[in-house]
Formats: structure tokens, sequence, C-alpha cells
């Protein structure tokens, strides 16, 4: 382990102590009172996401999604006549910002649930506050197996994990007639590595040669000499396991030494999609704006008219526009307060979702049954359905 990522999670885990030394008797006016409906009758959603920062542009996303979502919920009369309401924090998506931000979400008795953080790395570090607060944390977008995993009845995910989509990944580059790849990953403990364990797993067991693998970090401008030494053994395609501003930088610079096989990577969403030598990257999605389901173009369709500048709507926007109705369809099963809607989050069934067609959720491991993939490649600037 570098020092880098030891002193991250030193800081991230002397912060949650912090703050979980400062909750004090607000922890337990929160507990006692079990969070619920203020005079007006509002019920509140709080939302912990980056609206500054390096992930500002998925706080941003997220918004957009979750207040259409809250629109059509308020529309259709709310949660049994209560209308629904959010609180957004600016965690940044940073450790330190996050646990500060739960402290303040605990504390605050007419939160019922709280949405976030975009990471795990975010998430993670705070779920003992949201515990200790017995305040579910719903961080849909989670992949780390961890989040879940190592959380308490408190912490659930509607995201797919690391494992199963790195295991595809893995998988679905074996069929296509691959048998080496060079690899890079992203060198965080709390998401990159694990991630690559699993592909690397996976690899082994279906005889995907890695010819060699690179750790990186996500915030350097210059991955050449880590993608010189991963393509050096001349693999047939290239594996990264990222984000989508790290993809955009690296594939550009992987274009530039010369190697010009299949890259597997990057993400729906606006640096990666807009760089010129992203184009026929492939990645495993759950949300394929072109979908002709009628529910995933009645979204679109709502979505694009309210937000006109927003036509392409990926999996991030989908996924929080989920989470929303998902939560509130928790809050109708089990009540709307803390104690009820995470009743209501072990009793929902076939819950309609854009992203998956329908939601339920495993009690035991507060994950999504059967996730399903569906292989894209970015053309034109757009992620489409891929066949090949």
């Amino acid at each position: 382990m570098s020092r880098i990522i030891r002193r991250t999670l030193l800081a991230s885990t002397v912060a949650a102590a912090a703050a979980m030394a400062l909750a004090g008797c607000s922890l337990a006016d929160a507990n006692a009172t079990g969070g619920g409906n203020p005079a007006d009758g509002t019920v509140y959603f709080g939302v912990s996401a980056a609206q500054t920062g390096q992930y500002a542009q998925y706080g941003e996303q997220f918004k957009q999604a979750f207040d259409l979502a809250v629109e059509q919920v308020n529309a259709a009369g709310g949660i049994d006549g209560h209308p629904v309401a959010l609180k957004y924090e600016d965690s940044q998506s940073d450790p330190k910002q996050s646990v500060t931000v739960a402290q303040k979400f605990v504390n605050d008795p007419e939160v019922i649930l709280v949405f976030g953080d975009y990471s795990s790395a975010a998430s993670i570090p705070a779920s003992p506050i949201y515990t200790a607060g017995k305040l579910l944390q719903y961080g849909f977008n989670n992949s780390n197996p961890d989040f879940t995993d190592k959380g308490t009845q408190y912490q659930w995910s509607s995201s797919t994990t690391t494992s199963d989509t790195y295991t595809w990944t893995a998988d679905y580059i074996k069929k296509q007639g691959v048998d080496s790849v060079g690899v890079s990953y992203l060198n965080t403990s709390d998401w990159g590595i694990p991630a690559y364990q699993a592909f690397k797993a996976e690899a082994a067991k279906v005889d995907l040669k890695i010819t060699a693998a690179e750790a990186v970090d996500p915030t350097s401008d210059d991955y050449r000499p880590s993608l010189t030494k991963a393509v050096a053994g001349h693999p047939e395609a290239f594996v990264h396991i990222g984000y989508g501003p790290d993809a955009a930088k690296l594939v550009t610079q992987l274009r530039a030494i010369g190697f010009d096989g299949t890259f597997y990577g990057g993400q729906d969403e606006q640096s990666f999609d807009g760089t010129p030598d992203a184009a026929g990257s492939i990645i495993g999605a759950q949300f394929v704006q072109t979908n002709p389901d009628p529910a995933v173009q009645a979204f679109v369709k709502a979505f694009t008219q309210k937000y006109p500048d927003d036509a392409d709507v990926t999996n991030f926007e989908a996924g929080a526009y989920d989470a929303l109705k998902i939560a509130v369809a928790a809050a109708k099963a089990g009540g709307t307060t803390r104690e009820g809607i995470l009743k209501g989050f072990g009793e929902i069934k076939d819950v309609p979702s854009v992203v998956y067609g329908s939601v339920t959720f495993d009690p035991t491991t507060r994950r999504i049954l059967n996730p399903q993939f569906t292989p894209t490649i970015l053309k034109d600037g757009k992620w489409v359905a891929y066949n090949g």
C-alpha cells in the first residue's frame, strides 16, 4: 500500500472518529425522534454529493435527475399526499467532507434518508455516522462491494458491484476472441485495486492473458510511462479500470504512443464521450439511452424537455432518477420516518426502473437481485448497444 493511500485512509478514519465524538447528545436526539415529517408534512431526503471540486459534474447530473423525479412524484400526489423535497450538501465527494455532511444530516430530524455519495471512497468513511444516527445511507452509485459488505442494515445500493462489472468485462472480452490484454487501473484501495483483482481473477479463469498491469494515479496528467509498460507485451486489446475523466486523458495518450487495439473502458460522461480517441471504446452498461423500452423513452423525453441543453442522458442521471423513485416506494411501503423507510427497503419488490426494468433488493446483501449488462460502443460521441 502506498504512502498516499495510507495517509488518505488514516485521514478518513480520523475524520470519522472525530465526527462520531462530536455527535454526543445530538445523535441521541435524532434517534429519539426517528426522523420524520415536519409541521408542513414535507418528506425530506438528503443528498450528499459534489457540488464543487473535481467530481462536480456528477453532482450536477444527479441533481438534474433528482429534481425531475421529485417534480413527477409531487405531481402524482407525493407520498400519501405529503410532498417530497431534497436537502443538498456539498461533500466534494471527499472523505473528510462526506463525514461532516453525514453528521449534519444525522442531526437534522427532518431527513429520513440520504442519497450518496458519488464515490465509495467518500461514502464508506461516512457510514459509521449514518449507522449511529440510524439514518439510511442509500449509496445508489457505490459499486465497491465493501460499501454494503462491511456496512450495516443502514447501507443500501442499487449499483452493480465492481466485482460484477469486471467479472463480466473479462468474460465478454474473452468471448470476443481476444486472448491478451494490457491493463491500467486506478491505484485506490477503495475502488481501483479491488476492481482490478476481480478482473484479474476472472481473466485467469477464462484464460485471458494479462500481458502487463499498471496502477495509475487518477489525478495524473501524464500516463505515458505506465502505458508504455502496459503495452510492451503487445496485447490485442487494452482495459482501463477507472472513471471517465482519467480514461479520457489515458486513451488519448494510449493512441499517441501507437496502440490501436480495442479500448475497454471509460464512462458515459462528457469528458470521455467528447474525446476523439475514445471512439470505438466498449463497456458493459446498465442504461442505454436508445433502449426502445417505453419507460426508458418516457424518461429520456421528460429529461431532455426539462434540460434541453443536455441531449445525452447517461447512467448517472438514470441511476439517480431511479434512486429517488425507489426511496419513495420504500417510504410508501414502510412509512415516512427513518425506521419506516428502512423497513420499506426490505419489503419493496419489482419497483419500476429505467435502468434495470424493475428492482428488488436482496435484504441480506442490500443490493439488487440479478443485475444485467448490455455491451455498448461509443460512436459519434454516443453510446449505443453493440452486438459485435
